[in-house]
């Protein structure tokens, strides 16, 4: 057994510095964690106006839902907002099918995200299990894949949605 000075001397190891992260790199926030920040908030729940045809829907889901009339809405109610910019067009599409690259902001993303989730989910599970449809219309599948990419996120409703992205205080005040 060795007993000398040499051995019993703690070993130093050396450290390597701790590099600093930017958590709003990450879209972290030190106040809100994973959270998005106030995302229904009375101002801020809208996605910009050219994605109007996609709020319109999100606001009337669970009526449309209940009804069984949502994939019909999503298939004729746009037919109005269109013909209403282009009022000369005889023939519009059904719904327009809406370029995802300007949504500019990551929190413009997540909304859209939260939004074409509930009507995909809706659309395809609106009579049930009976009755889900095998496609789903390009003007919804084109623009959910396209920002779930941008996102890293699977296109379909997932927990960023239905908690992260999808809540508002109780008393706006606190």
């Amino acid at each position: 057994m060795d007993t000398s000075s040499e051995n019993m001397e703690p070993q130093r190891q050396t450290l390597k510095p701790v590099t600093s992260l930017s958590l709003g790199r990450y879209h972290i926030s030190e106040e809100y964690g994973f959270l998005l920040q106030n995302p229904l908030g009375k101002q801020k729940k809208e996605l910009p106006d050219q994605y109007r045809p996609w709020m319109e829907i999100a606001r009337e889901l669970p009526h449309l839902i209940e009804s069984h009339q949502l994939r019909a809405h999503v298939y004729k109610v746009h037919v109005l907002f269109f013909s209403s910019r282009h009022p000369a067009c005889c023939n519009p599409p059904s719904m327009p099918l809406l370029d995802s690259r300007f949504l500019k902001s990551h929190r413009e993303q997540r909304l859209a995200h939260l939004v074409l989730a509930a009507i995909t989910m809706g659309f395809v599970w609106q009579e049930g299990e009976t009755q889900p449809p095998k496609v789903l219309p390009r003007t919804l599948a084109i623009p959910f894949v396209e920002v779930s990419r941008k996102l890293g996120l699977p296109p379909i409703l997932v927990h960023s949605d239905l908690v992260l992205t999808n809540w508002t205080k109780r008393n706006p005040e606190g």
